[in-house]
């Protein structure tokens, strides 16, 4: 009862591609080189969406 070739592609591809955006997702502010932070307002880049949004 092994799977085929088309069951393992539609098991293991979509668990790569989660993996991959994971990665991704837990080193894009080095990727980028931005880094994200919380206030109780707002959810920005340091200072570029700052300096964006007193125009």
């Amino acid at each position: 009862m092994g799977l085929s070739g088309a069951a393992w592609a539609t098991l293991l591809i979509p668990t790569i591609l989660a993996f991959v955006v994971m990665l991704l997702y837990g080193f894009w502010d080095r990727i980028t080189g931005k880094e994200y932070y919380v206030d109780e307002e707002i959810l920005a880049y340091d200072e570029e969406l700052l300096r964006e949004g007193g125009k």
